[in-house]
C-alpha cells in the first residue's frame, strides 16, 4: 500500500508540474544537469588540435577530400561521407568549441522534443516525462554531452532522427532524415525506423495489415525520397571524387571479435526500454499483428548484426531507439493509462540505476564506464589532503 501511495504522489506531483508553462524546457534542463551530475564529462579530454578534429576542419574546408592518407584501421578514415557537421562548420565557420556547444544544445533540445513527441503519441504528461527521464539515463540521450574528443557527432544524428519523427511538414521531414543520414551511416539505415513510424502513425493499429503498411503518405514519402537522395549523391562522390569508406574493422569479420560482448552490448541499446519491446511483442503476437511482430524483430535482427561488425557496439546498436516510439505507438492501443505509466516508469528506474556504460570491444574495461562526478570528486579529495 505505501509503496502505492508513493508511485501515486510521484505521478500528481508530475501531473501539477507539466501544467507550468514551458515545462519540456524545465524538464529537460533538470534532467541535462542530474545526468551531468551522475556521469562527469570528461571535459579535459577536449583538444582542437587532435587527429579527430583535425581531420573534421579538413572535411570542412573540402568536403571531397577521400581521407586516404588515413590508416583505414582508423575510425577517422570512416568520416569520408560523415558531412552534415563539416557543412554546418562551412557555413557558420563555427570553431570545434563551437560545434561541442551546439551539440550540447541539440542535446538538450533532443530531450525536450522526446518528451514532446511522447505526448504526442500517449496524450499524458506522466508517461511522457518517464519517457524522457528514462532516455536521458541511457546512451541516445546523452551521447552529445561526451563526445568531446572522438568527434562522433552522435548527439547531431540522433537530434536528426527524433525531429525526423517529430516533424510533420514533409520538407522538414526530408531535411531531418537527410541530414542524419550525412551525420553517419548508421543514421541512414535508421531512417527505416522513421519511415515505419510515419506508416504506422497514419494507420488503425487495431485493424493493422500488410497494406496498411505498405501504403505510403506524405511524410513517409519524404523520408524515402531523402533516402533515395542520400543514395544517388554518395553514389554520384564515390564515382566523380572516389570517395570511399573503407570496410576494415567494419565488416563480419568483425564477429568473431565482438561476439563476447555482444550480451552487455546488446544491453545498453535500450536498457530499461527492452521492457517495452518485450510488451509490444507480447502484445502483437496475442493480437496476431504478426506482420508488425516480425519487421519489429527484423529491425532488432538487423541493428544487432550490426553492431557486432564494429568495434563501438554501444553507439552503433544505440540508432534503433527511435523504435521506443514505434513501440509506443502500438502499445498505446492496447494498454490502458495506469498500465502505459507503470510500465515506463518502471523502465525509467532501470535506465536509470544502470551504470552509463559504453561497450566497445577493443577498449579497455575502465573506458568503457563514464566517469561519476562523485567518483571524480572524492578522488581529488583523497589526492588533495
Amino acid at each position: 500500500m505505501a509503496d502505492n501511495n508513493l508511485i501515486t504522489a510521484i505521478y500528481n506531483w508530475i501531473d501539477k508540474k507539466s501544467n507550468i508553462k514551458y515545462y519540456p524546457y524545465y524538464l529537460a534542463l533538470f534532467l541535462m544537469l542530474c545526468s551531468l551530475v551522475f556521469t562527469m564529462p570528461r571535459l579535459l579530454s577536449f583538444n582542437q588540435n587532435y587527429d579527430s578534429w583535425e581531420t573534421v576542419i579538413l572535411k570542412a574546408n573540402d568536403l571531397t577530400n577521400s581521407l586516404t592518407h588515413i590508416d583505414p584501421k582508423s575510425w577517422l578514415a570512416k568520416k569520408v561521407f560523415r558531412l552534415t557537421v563539416p557543412i554546418i562548420m562551412r557555413i557558420t565557420q563555427l570553431q570545434p568549441l563551437g560545434i561541442i556547444i551546439l551539440q550540447y544544445l541539440l542535446n538538450y533540445l533532443l530531450i525536450v522534443f522526446c518528451y514532446k513527441l511522447s505526448l504526442t503519441i500517449l496524450k499524458d504528461p506522466i508517461s511522457s516525462t518517464f519517457i524522457a527521464a528514462g532516455i536521458i539515463f541511457i546512451y541516445f540521450g546523452r551521447a552529445g554531452f561526451y563526445d568531446l574528443q572522438f568527434t562522433w557527432f552522435d548527439g547531431f544524428a540522433f537530434f536528426c532522427l527524433i525531429m525526423a519523427l517529430y516533424c510533420k511538414n514533409i520538407f522538414a521531414v526530408f531535411l531531418f532524415s537527410l541530414s542524419a543520414a550525412w551525420t553517419d551511416e548508421r543514421a541512414f539505415i535508421a531512417l527505416t525506423i522513421v519511415l515505419l513510424f510515419h506508416q504506422l502513425k497514419e494507420s488503425s493499429i487495431s485493424k493493422l495489415n500488410f497494406n496498411m503498411i505498405v501504403k505510403m503518405n506524405r511524410n513517409s514519402i519524404a523520408v524515402l525520397f531523402a533516402m533515395v537522395s542520400y543514395f544517388a549523391i554518395r553514389s554520384y562522390l564515390t564515382l566523380q571524387f572516389n570517395m570511399r569508406t573503407p570496410t576494415t574493422g567494419a565488416n563480419l569479420s568483425m564477429l568473431k571479435e565482438t561476439l563476447p560482448f555482444m550480451t552487455m552490448g546488446l544491453w545498453t541499446f535500450l536498457e530499461g526500454f527492452w521492457l517495452l519491446f518485450l510488451f509490444t511483442i507480447i502484445q502483437a503476437i496475442k493480437n496476431k499483428n504478426y506482420i508488425f511482430s516480425i519487421l519489429i524483430l527484423m529491425l532488432i535482427f538487423v541493428f544487432t548484426i550490426i553492431s557486432g561488425c564494429v568495434a563501438d557496439i554501444t553507439r552503433s546498436g544505440s540508432y534503433i531507439v527511435p523504435i521506443i516510439f514505434v513501440l509506443l505507438i502500438y502499445l498505446y492501443n492496447f494498454l490502458n493509462k495506469k498500465e502505459l505509466r507503470l510500465l515506463l516508469f518502471i523502465c525509467f528506474i532501470i535506465a536509470f540505476l544502470f551504470p552509463a556504460v559504453i561497450i566497445c570491444s577493443n577498449w579497455q574495461i575502465e573506458h568503457s564506464f563514464q566517469s561519476s562526478f562523485f567518483i571524480w570528486f572524492f578522488q581529488h579529495l583523497i589526492d588533495f589532503f
